[in-house]
């Protein structure tokens, strides 16, 4: 179903006129880049030490007033450098970096980047904002599929128009959702691309509620593919649906419920039912005799005590209920993190403490359509970590200033020979009877790793304080059976370091 533009524009006069006034606009504070990443990590150091779940909430990004309204008069440089404070003013800003990354066995690379873009508030109720790209380190990116010019990657990194109401906020545009009770999760992760999306949100009291879709890149066919599928030109249309259920069940306990849906075709538009965010998407998807690829999400975050925070999510892919036959010997598909986190002082000894768990199954996210994989770019929507592989990490966190931090961690993971890149397979149907795999799956690589890393605005006094940020990523991993091949063994250092400055202006557009 089409919808043209002056269809589509009364519509959004009806919005206006039906939706109750807000406040501000909803510009919101970007997800994934450096430079802002401290506002989500005090929000939710926040959400610990005043013991409210309202000071981080489950979906992401957050609007620039909701993190100003946290974090006090003083929020991070990174905050006021693109905040378009005034209705009728564009508010030009710009972040140019310079980045060295060195790894042991490797050629040390420059990569230089630039961010420009602007913010704007044309009216009370909207906001837009757009920012634009080039970037050396992403060019570079085995993942990145774009053109690349002069060695950089040139794109719009986001780009949306919103409107605010008190209990609803509409969102159009390009922009990276995030999911769940932490910024790297199971079901929208902050370490997946942007996506084009149309974003819809309810919230009153206790209860909020929240809609996507999105349409996404497409399919990505190994050569596997190709021949088990020879007639087909992988030229399909792919997108994504997404509902979530949050509720606050006491001030400080909360739950949430997600549904996604990811399902396309040649030539294939998206349906209605996909569209409204009411449906249940898998029983829709049994009625209508589709193979599109939904997930189940719960996740739970409990403040217990002053500065702890307990937290949890879990995935099903693929749950088999029957036994009927050799079919349904399929493993499960699914995904668990569980995380604990204990605040220490700020401008002390005392650290932050984190520690978290993620393990997912082989095969989640995985499918044997490549147009219902759980993939953008080439990169997993959820979890990095990706399917067939654990780890855990402890994390200390010192915090000398409220925006410069200094953290060790120390993780160990295990990857099988499962992956979201690798062909799919079905050993289950060589077998009669019962089929069972271990965990992870074939030769186990096994990395231990330790890092020491820093980040923030420089302590300097005047005008280096809020506009320049750096940070640092330096450590050590040893690989066991790397590559997933048995008894090969390697160990590397490396060591990252970004220096950003930030520059930002007000224009009057009357």
């Amino acid at each position: 179903m089409r919808m043209g533009f002056s269809k589509l524009l009364p519509a959004l006069v009806a919005l206006e006129v039906m939706l109750p006034a807000a406040a501000a606009a909803d510009v919101v504070c970007p997800e994934g880049y450096a430079p802002f990443s401290i506002t989500y990590d005090l929000m939710f150091r926040a959400m610990a030490v005043d013991l409210e779940l309202t000071r981080y909430p489950s979906v992401g990004p957050f609007s620039l007033e909701t993190c100003k309204a946290i974090l006090g008069d003083d929020p991070p440089p990174s905050v006021r450098a693109i905040d378009a404070e005034r209705i009728d003013f564009a508010h030009l800003f710009i972040l140019g970096s310079i980045r060295y990354r060195a790894e042991r066995h490797h050629r040390a690379d420059d990569l230089p980047s630039l961010f420009g873009g602007m913010t704007f508030r044309p009216a009370k109720n909207f906001g837009a904002f757009a920012i634009l790209s080039l970037d050396r380190a992403r060019a570079l990116d085995p993942a990145y599929t774009g053109k690349k010019y002069r060695g950089l990657a040139g794109e719009t990194a986001l780009a949306a128009l919103s409107y605010t109401g008190n209990k609803v906020t509409v969102t159009l545009g390009r922009l990276r959702p995030v999911w769940g009770p932490r910024p790297v999760n199971l079901i929208l992760s902050e370490t997946a691309d942007p996506l084009d999306l149309l974003a819809a949100s309810y919230r009153t009291g206790r209860l909020a509620f929240h809609f996507l879709f999105a349409r996404l890149d497409k399919s990505r066919p190994d050569s596997l593919d190709r021949i088990r599928f020879p007639d087909y030109a992988f030229n399909d249309n792919r997108y994504l649906a997404a509902h979530r259920l949050d509720l606050r069940l006491h001030r400080r306990l909360r739950i949430g419920i997600t549904e996604t849906i990811l399902f396309g075709g040649e030539g294939r538009s998206p349906e209605l039912y996909y569209l409204n965010p009411l449906q249940i998407f898998h029983g829709v998807q049994m009625n209508e005799k589709t193979d599109d690829n939904t997930i189940v999400g719960f996740d739970v975050t409990a403040l217990p005590g002053w500065g702890t925070v307990l937290y949890g999510q879990a995935i099903i892919d693929d749950f088999q209920l029957d036994d009927k036959s050799q079919g349904d010997q399929e493993p499960d598909e699914w995904g668990l993190m569980a995380g604990l986190f204990r605040a220490g002082r700020m401008r002390s000894w005392l650290p932050d403490l984190r520690l978290e768990y993620v393990r997912l199954t082989n095969r989640t996210y995985h499918q044997v359509y490549p147009r219902n994989r759980y993939l953008y770019h080439n990169k997993p929507l959820g979890h990095p970590l990706g399917p067939d592989a654990d780890s855990v990490a402890l994390t200390a966190r010192f915090w000398p200033d409220r925006i410069m931090w200094i953290e060790c961690e120390l993780a160990y993971c295990r990857y099988g020979q499962g992956s979201l890149h690798a062909s799919w397979d079905e050993p289950w149907m060589a077998v009669t009877g019962d089929y069972d795999e271990p965990f992870p799956t074939g030769v186990v690589e096994k990395t231990t790793a330790v890092a020491l890393r820093a980040g923030g605005f420089l302590p300097l006094a005047g005008y280096a304080a809020n506009h320049l940020f750096f940070s640092v990523d330096a450590g050590w991993k040893d690989i066991k059976n790397r590559d997933n091949v048995a008894g090969r063994s390697a160990g590397t250092a490396w060591f990252d370091f970004t220096l950003t400055w930030m520059g930002f202006a007000d224009i009057g557009l009357e």
